[in-house]
């Protein structure tokens, strides 16, 4: 519905100026013609030409796509494109020259894409999520097939980090409660006596149900805390 509703919106303000200026109004739809439309290709090439210029080295561009100018009618078009490292935000600010913004991958929380009515029209809209303290992202009106490429790849790299995310904090969680205490898998460790043994896996134990470590782990952990107790 977005495309649909840009229009009502596009056709309900050039009425208002219409009603309000007697008519009068409308001989600006030619400059706005002209701003709006003319030299688009250029400015297009422009702002490629500057998402080229802003890659980091061996950082290279998976896909990119220009906001369709139904979703940008009064405003400037963004230009989007994801890179190995992050997403990437042009749009030409009103005073020449470029605003841009960049989100990196490893603060993307979730990532959401629905199709508008018409996808071949008007395209498709995404929803990216990120972590606390940064602003949720909004791109209407991109090519359903960049879209769909743009959501997919965030989809990965959010698995991705989930993972990374998951193994820091295990990591930390172990530092933290001196597991390395209870490693007992060192050759020429000293043997325990009873309460030593039964101490060592009390930890273990702990360290499982805290879910420090995995049960698989904490099998293996026991096993050679009996055997060296043997």
């Amino acid at each position: 519905m977005g495309g649909v509703i840009k229009i009502i919106q596009f056709i309900a303000i050039w009425g208002l100026i219409a009603v309000g200026t007697q008519g009068y109004g409308l001989i600006l739809f030619p400059l706005y013609y002209w701003l709006v439309f003319v030299g688009g290709e250029a400015r297009v090439q422009k702002a490629q030409a500057k998402l080229q210029s802003v890659l980091m080295k061996d950082e290279a561009v998976i896909a990119s796509g220009l906001q369709q100018r139904l979703f940008a009618l009064f405003t400037r078009r963004m230009l989007v494109a994801i890179t190995s490292s992050r997403l990437i935000e042009i749009r030409r600010s009103r005073l020449g020259g470029f605003d841009m913004k960049d989100y990196q991958w490893k603060d993307l929380h979730d990532a959401g894409m629905s199709e508008n009515i018409i996808p071949n029209i008007f395209g498709a809209k995404l929803d990216l999520v990120v972590r606390s303290g940064n602003k949720d992202i909004t791109i209407d009106g991109l090519q359903s097939s960049v879209a769909s490429t743009i959501y997919s790849h965030a989809q990965a790299q959010e698995q991705e980090w989930e993972e990374k995310n998951r193994i820091r904090d295990l990591e930390e969680k172990r530092a933290m409660s001196g597991a390395s205490v209870v490693n007992v898998g060192g050759q020429g460790a000293p043997k325990s006596d009873e309460g030593d043994l039964f101490a060592s896996l009390e930890k273990a134990k702990k360290l499982f149900d805290t879910g420090v470590i995995s049960d698989a782990e904490y099998q293996e952990l026991k096993a050679k805390i009996i055997s060296r107790g043997a």
